[in-house]
């Protein structure tokens, strides 16, 4: 009888720890504070922050791979406009004057478990870019501009087209390049904006700043400058507290067309991040994006193809350019407080097309009012409301937000949060706590620090959030990461006032 005993708990145990195996890693995640997430699926997450950071999962979160950019696996490039550039013009970046090891990667997008874009904020901007799991780097884009600071980093993965939001700076983009093969940097011109302005002092003032990629972030070029990044008060400006305050609501390109001097049946893998077909045209690009200042606002901003036409043999040739124009722009006011430190931390997008915000301010983490917002389904910000007071208000300052695709209905679930249909669950989190919403952001309840029903420990307060078609990941300071069965989520639901 002891002998079966014994047997019947080892089998417990074994099933116990292949249950729960890919809801806590095995192994440590490197210690550093991660700001930057990315998932792909219920197995695969890129995950960037401070120290240089950048891991990757493949397997839920079991095992971690240390993948970050570092002098031994990183390549310079300089790219002619729209990816044009060859794989002669690499070279390694042994003596550049980059401290990669120090950089703070706020934010980061992957097309799949070998293909990512990594960006730092501040000191000496980067924009990096590997297509091999981490094996080698490549920076595509850099700024040493003292006062340069970016925030937000957005690719569509459909179309390739993406864009880099930063704080505003004097509108001056600076180009470098490799000088031989000595790897090191040279300034070689300033870019002229086009500006579509009232103010002709425009110029002269400080813009956000802008980049867009239309390759899948293999390069990137400045947006024209305009009123659009003109901020609206002297105290607006972004936060990269999770890399979300900018959304893609919209983006088109031309289908590439493939390269006639490349083989028709050539298989042979390279180390560069550009493919064998011409790069597409741009077309269109619509972007949301909101901040702080005195009244914070949400403003949504498209771009569209500039063509200039010219006359040939009495004939109408149109010409594209490949870059963007500004077709129309508008500003939103938001039911946040305004001030130094206030304002929208983090936005999301649904699969219905409504969006939610959360923020406050990081210096008075536990106030709660006007800290969060929702628009109505299907206009992509143009109307927002606050949440329903206190008591339907977040628990404090939330610098991430993210919410799920629609799912069905949890057997049970308390009328009051009951939605016709489908549920969508909405999470967002902070230094001093999570809360949980599942009627689309009109109120929030606040999650405690406790054992999940599926064993897992939940302690609260993270950087970042993001849902994959059964897990919500968050990640946060000091190596912090979790990743949790919905199902888990879904049970908050049938008592919500226990929480």
């Amino acid at each position: 009888m002891k002998g079966i005993f014994y047997i019947a708990l080892t089998l417990c145990i074994n099933i116990s720890s292949n249950l729960f195996a890919h809801d806590n890693p095995t192994k440590p995640i490197k210690p550093a504070h991660y700001r930057g997430l990315f998932v792909l699926n219920d197995s695969i997450a890129w995950f960037s922050g401070s120290k240089g950071t950048v891991i990757r999962t493949t397997d839920g979160g079991r095992n971690f791979d240390t993948i970050s950019p570092r002098a031994t696996n990183t390549k310079l490039a300089y790219f002619l406009p729209y990816g044009n550039q060859t794989v002669e013009n690499y070279n390694r970046v042994s003596d550049a004057p980059i401290s990669l090891q120090r950089k703070d990667y706020r934010d980061i997008w992957a097309k799949n478990d070998k293909e990512a874009v990594i960006m730092s904020a501040g000191d000496s901007a980067v924009i990096l870019k590997t297509i091999d799991g981490g094996e080698i780097w490549t920076i595509v884009y850099t700024d040493f501009r003292k006062d340069i600071f970016l925030d937000a980093l957005e690719i569509d993965s459909k179309t390739g087209v993406g864009m880099v939001l930063g704080d505003p700076i004097i509108p001056e983009s600076i180009i470098v390049e490799v000088n031989g093969n000595r790897n090191q940097f040279v300034l070689i011109k300033k870019l002229k904006h086009k500006t579509k302005s009232q103010d002709p002092n425009i110029a002269k003032k400080k813009l956000f700043a802008a980049l867009y990629t239309i390759d899948f972030g293999n390069s990137w070029n400045p947006l024209p400058v305009g009123d659009w990044n003109l901020p609206l008060d002297s105290l607006e400006s972004f936060f990269a507290a999770s890399g979300t305050s900018l959304v893609i609501i919209e983006s088109k390109v031309t289908a590439p067309k493939k390269n006639a001097s490349s083989k028709k049946n050539d298989t042979s893998e390279t180390n560069d991040v550009h493919t064998q077909t011409e790069p597409p045209q741009f077309k269109s690009l619509t972007v949301g994006f909101a901040g702080g200042g005195i009244n914070p606002s949400y403003h949504i901003v498209k771009f569209k193809n500039q063509k200039q036409s010219t006359i040939k043999q009495n004939k109408r040739v149109h010409l594209s350019t490949n870059q963007p124009r500004i077709v129309s722009n508008e500003s939103i006011s938001l039911p946040f407080d305004g001030g130094a430190g206030s304002g929208v931390y983090g936005m999301c997008l649904s699969d219905a097309g409504n969006m939610l915000a959360v923020g406050g301010n990081y210096t008075v983490p536990d106030s709660c009012t006007r800290a969060s917002a929702h628009s109505t389904t299907n206009n992509f910000g143009l109307k927002w409301s606050g949440a329903h007071g206190t008591q339907g208000n977040t628990g404090g300052y939330r610098s991430g937000v993210c919410i799920s695709r629609a799912r069905p209905l949890t057997p049970g679930i308390h009328e009051s949060l009951r939605i016709k249909t489908f549920q969508r669950i909405a999470i967002c989190t902070g230094t001093n706590g999570s809360d949980i919403s599942f009627d689309n952001g009109i109120n929030w309840l606040n999650i405690p620090k406790q054992t999940l029903k599926s064993g897992l420990e939940f302690n609260g307060s993270y950087n970042a959030c993001v849902f994959s078609e059964n897990y919500l990941w968050m990640v946060g300071n000091s190596g912090k990461f979790i990743r949790i069965p919905i199902e888990d989520l879904k049970s908050m639901a049938i008592n919500p006032l226990t929480y």
